[in-house]
């Protein structure tokens, strides 16, 4: 029975490990996602920084991030050309990815400050530095 209990969370460790390493790909890269009005936008996002981009309203923000644990961190708007997203400055959310979806991205659920995305998945789908600049 001690070697089942012993192997049972043997098992779990490595299932967590698995998990924790498959998020760590998305600390950085190049991402597309659309919002809930159908805008798409463009992310380039290194470790601690992620810049995102509407190409149709050439709207640019900056957000500071922070890596809680491989899978959630929170995200800060540090500035914007968009005046009325400007209001959102120093505003931090919540995110976590609830599902890897390997390289063509990932599933997240958001505490945003809108609650818009709070108990939906949207999917942030993972492009090539080419296909970032493509669209760019």
């Amino acid at each position: 029975m001690r070697k089942l209990s012993l192997f049972i969370v043997f098992v779990f460790c490595i299932a967590a490990n698995v998990n924790a390493q498959d998020c760590a790909a998305y600390h950085k890269g190049y991402y597309k996602f659309t919002d809930s009005a159908g805008t798409v936008f463009l992310i380039d996002r290194q470790k601690n920084y992620q810049y995102q981009y509407d190409r149709v309203k050439k709207i640019r923000s900056q957000f500071r991030l922070k890596w809680i644990d491989d899978c959630t961190y929170t995200i800060t708007q540090t500035s914007t050309n968009s005046k009325a997203a400007k209001k959102f400055n120093n505003s931090t959310m919540k995110i976590t990815i609830s599902l890897a979806d390997g390289i063509n991205g990932y599933y997240y659920s958001c505490a945003c400050l809108d609650d818009s995305n709070k108990k939906e998945n949207k999917l942030i789908t993972k492009i090539t530095k080419r296909e970032f600049y493509q669209l760019y």
